[in-house]
């Protein structure tokens, strides 16, 4: 996991994540959150900008992991989806469920 970078700005922890997110590497981005979480953070931004793949654990951890940010007030917001990534949260119907902004200037 240690080409993601998760840095703090503005009470928001912003996630560069890196990879394909799938498997191993799925759990341990969603324990890095989830311990985020327990720290008192629950609005989060992750950039995909540099994911070229996800399968349906990745998935399933976004959905987990947007479930805990708005029990505790907080949001997932979500930029950079491109390609295979981008197909995939659209054949799931995830654009209905998460923010989804085309870059992070986009986010207000």
């Amino acid at each position: 996991m240690e080409k993601q970078k998760f840095q703090i700005m503005d009470s928001q922890v912003i996630i560069n994540l890196t990879g394909n997110l799938q498997g191993e590497l799925a759990a341990q981005i969603r324990e890095a959150i989830l311990s985020y979480i327990d720290k008192g953070y629950s609005t989060f931004q992750l950039d995909f900008s540099n994911v070229d793949g996800i399968n349906s654990t990745g998935l399933g951890m976004l959905v987990n992991i947007q479930k805990r940010a708005f029990q505790n007030g907080g949001d997932v917001m979500i930029h950079g989806l491109t390609g295979i990534v981008k197909a995939a949260f659209e054949r799931t119907r995830l654009t209905r469920a998460f923010n989804i902004f085309e870059d992070q200037h986009a986010i207000v």
